[in-house]
């Protein structure tokens, strides 16, 4: 009771959520008029017409409405506080016209509460409660006739007023349809916009072809992942994988096939270095490129080198390779820990040299810098 009593006081302003903006100023705005207008009416109706229970209602109206706007402040709970002064509306607009009758156009105030309901509410709820308030103040007006206004409001009068407030019940209804449709198609349009910049996005950094990374996203993010892993005192290691003979593949099965055994390999490799802190890259053309951070880096080179005996037990046929009946390649690994000094261009050197070993030495084999 105590911290709600001093978050209470102290009126922080409401955190920024999903709500719709427009309903939001409408409730700030209608409790704020609320707790401005309500202090004058009751004065009014006390002081000058000397009636001491529409001056109590007033009363009771202002200190509600300055205790949802504080509560909306702090809380930003928009539906909860629109439903609850919605119907704290309806309850005072209801006996406000129980009490004065028709006395100085006292009727004439009943026209806000569709109005508030709606944009408060959305029209599905406004609709609800405007109906709700329409029925019994035509139950209670129905009843003065020749009663209110001594005698004077008649059936005509009743008659007028039904048919005035439909109408603006009607017209509320349809000015909020347009709203929420016109919402509903801007919203529609902003999550297309957002697919679209994120697919985009992802282009950018990703090889069409093999569904990798990019050589650009290499560049942008080898210099974060080497401070990650010296930070968290970790090993990374660093592979280039070539494939073996590939421009006479190409030359031979043609550059579809040779399209297809890209898709085939990128596929492998990705399956196999999946963790969240693992990265796979085309670097371009035959080559491929991953970022391994580990604890152990032995452990990690010896999961990369297997990559060389799954691809070729893929048993892809290639008849122009001289290491293989079957589409191999080569793999150079450079693994640096956290204690080490050394660049990014430092350890893509390294695997680069590893991998011109490994082929030197025959292909289809893996090779670790020095």
């Amino acid at each position: 009771m105590q911290n709600f009593l001093h978050n209470f006081l102290l009126c922080k302003s409401p955190l920024k959520d999903e709500h719709s903006f427009l309903r939001a100023t409408v409730v700030e705005g209608a409790l704020s008029i609320f707790s401005l207008f309500f202090p004058f009416f009751a004065l009014f109706n006390l002081l000058i017409l000397e009636r001491n229970q529409v001056a109590f209602l007033n009363t009771i109206a202002f200190f509600l409405s300055i205790f949802l706007l504080f509560y909306f402040k702090r809380t930003n709970k928009l539906a909860q506080v629109a439903k609850f002064s919605t119907c704290l509306l309806i309850i005072f607009l209801l006996l406000f016209v129980y009490y004065s009758q028709s006395d100085h156009f006292a009727l004439v105030w009943t026209i806000f509460l569709p109005l508030y309901a709606m944009f408060a509410n959305g029209k599905r709820e406004g609709l609800r409660a405007s109906l709700l308030f329409y029925s019994i103040l035509f139950i209670i007006t129905y009843q003065g006739i020749g009663i209110w206004e001594n005698g004077n409001w008649i059936f005509t009068d009743w008659i007028r007023l039904v048919l005035a407030s439909l109408l603006m019940l009607y017209t509320v209804y349809l000015i909020e349809s347009t709203y929420e449709t016109y919402e509903k198609k801007l919203s529609l349009a902003s999550k297309k916009e957002q697919k679209l910049i994120e697919k985009l996005s992802k282009l950018s950094v990703t090889d069409p072809l093999t569904e990798l990374y990019n050589r650009r996203y290499y560049d942008d993010i080898i210099e974060t992942m080497i401070a990650v892993s010296k930070r968290n005192r970790q090993c990374i290691n660093f592979f280039i994988l070539d494939i073996d003979f590939f421009k006479s593949y190409n030359d031979y099965y043609g550059h579809k096939k040779g399209d297809e055994v890209l898709h085939l390999i990128a596929q492998l490799v990705k399956k196999n270095i999946q963790r969240s802190n693992d990265f796979v890259f085309r670097l371009g053309g035959e080559e491929f490129a991953g970022i391994l951070i580990s604890d152990e880096k032995e452990k990690a080179q010896q999961w990369i080198a297997q990559l060389c005996t799954k691809i070729e037990a893929l048993k892809l046929e290639h008849k122009q390779s001289l290491c293989s009946p079957y589409v191999t390649v080569s793999i150079g690994i450079s693994s640096k820990c956290a204690d080490e000094e050394f660049s990014a261009k430092e350890l893509y050197l390294e695997a680069d040299k590893a991998l011109y070993e490994a082929k030197l030495k025959g292909r289809n084999q893996t090779q670790i810098a020095n």
